[in-house]
């Protein structure tokens, strides 16, 4: 007999031994556990329940211009379909569906099954108007997407038309939704739960490419910090234990925030209790800080896009490649009070196929072609200068 197993005996005996001595508070007859018996006590009660907790995922963003409506075609033609997103997904399936809560931004309005997408037009103050593919809601909700923030420079680009779609096209994939909406009510539903915890997450964009709609409930335009503050404390008074707050801001491919920028955030987070901000529109990543006790995602970049090859002028920079998977646990440390942990998990854009790929995981795969892990690698060098930190 082993020492191990000899031991697991001498500890193993006296508890049996113990099996027909009634256990204090029992009556003779009554059913008695035979753990109870072996330490003469009732079943125990936890005294403190565990910490609740949950961890958030939010990306980048989502940008399905020709390039990447080209290689989604090129994927469904096979099965005679128009689009098929999620082979340019798949790589990053596994971080977006291990989130208990996986958030995307989905940067342009989102077209009826089977319209045309595209470019529709110019902005008048800017830009193109522009239009995703139904199927690229499926792609989503297939990648692990449980909701999108919807305001952007972009949403009112289709009108309410485009507003009602996007809506729709999520809603049949089951997506939650904010930032945009097709009637009041629905401006305001920002709090649900997540692993029993009541989360709101507000989204809001401060620029657009057309002119706004006449309802200006349609499009979340951040007009001041006092006005996100003012929703913020809405949402703490309807319940909400923490706050996650979307911004798409204006200025693009800056290396750091304007300073205009940093003022909206540092007087958001001055007047108003934020548990993360996480902000889009550069197309390019930017550092993360804190400010005033909040964690911000100054710029988390694209989740997908046809930028990042030099046929895109100025969206040519490479840095259109890169992007950061905005990561957040959240623990409860005292009754309602929750501490935020961020890490930062690196996406990036492979050119040819417009595949997104997790760099620091797949450069160990040596069946990628050299060039993918060239500019998984470059992603990577970029990307590290900026936020060391990374995943």
């Amino acid at each position: 007999m082993t020492g191990r197993i000899a031991r697991a005996v001498s500890i193993f005996v006296p508890i049996l031994l113990l099996a027909s001595v009634p256990a204090a508070g029992h009556t003779s007859g009554a059913p008695v556990s035979q753990v109870d018996v072996a330490v003469g006590l009732r079943p125990a009660t936890r005294l403190t329940l565990p910490p609740r907790t949950f961890n958030l995922v939010a990306t980048g963003d989502v940008l399905t211009e020709s390039a990447v409506n080209a290689a989604a075609g090129t994927y469904a033609a096979a099965n005679g379909g128009r689009y098929e997103f999620a082979p340019l997904l798949a790589p990053v399936v596994p971080i977006i569906a291990s989130a208990d809560i996986a958030i995307c931004q989905m940067e342009i309005p989102i077209g009826l099954p089977g319209e045309r997408a595209g470019i529709y037009g110019h902005s008048p103050f800017g830009g193109n108007t522009l239009l995703a593919p139904y199927e690229i809601a499926s792609g989503l909700r297939r990648a692990g997407f449980d909701r999108c923030s919807t305001a952007s420079n972009h949403s009112n680009d289709l009108g309410n038309e485009g507003i009602d779609s996007t809506l729709a096209a999520l809603d049949a994939n089951g997506i939650s939704h904010v930032g945009t909406a097709r009637q009041p009510a629905e401006a305001q539903t920002t709090l649900f739960t997540v692993n029993g915890v009541r989360l709101a997450h507000l989204s809001y964009t401060r620029y657009s490419n057309t002119q706004l709609p006449a309802e200006p409930w349609r499009v979340n335009f951040a007009a001041s910090a006092a006005q996100v503050a003012g929703d913020v404390a809405a949402a703490r008074n309807a319940g909400a234990e923490v706050v996650v707050v979307s911004l798409h801001i204006f200025q693009e491919l800056l290396p750091a925030p304007l300073r205009e920028d940093r003022k909206f955030v540092d007087d958001l987070t001055a007047l108003a209790h934020v548990d993360l901000v996480i902000e889009h529109g550069p197309h390019v990543v930017q550092p993360l800080e804190r400010v005033n006790g909040t964690w911000v995602y100054w710029s988390v970049g694209n989740f997908i896009s046809g930028m990042g090859t030099p046929s895109r002028g100025v969206f040519a920079d490479p840095r259109t490649l890169d992007e950061l998977a905005a990561s957040a646990r959240f623990t409860e440390t005292a009754p309602g009070v929750f501490s935020v942990e961020p890490w930062t998990v690196l996406l990036c854009n492979e050119t040819a196929s417009r595949t997104i790929y997790a760099p620091i995981s797949a450069l160990a795969d040596r069946t990628l072609p050299p060039f993918v892990q060239a500019e998984l690698a470059a992603c990577l060098d970029r990307t590290r200068a900026v936020v060391p930190d990374l995943h």
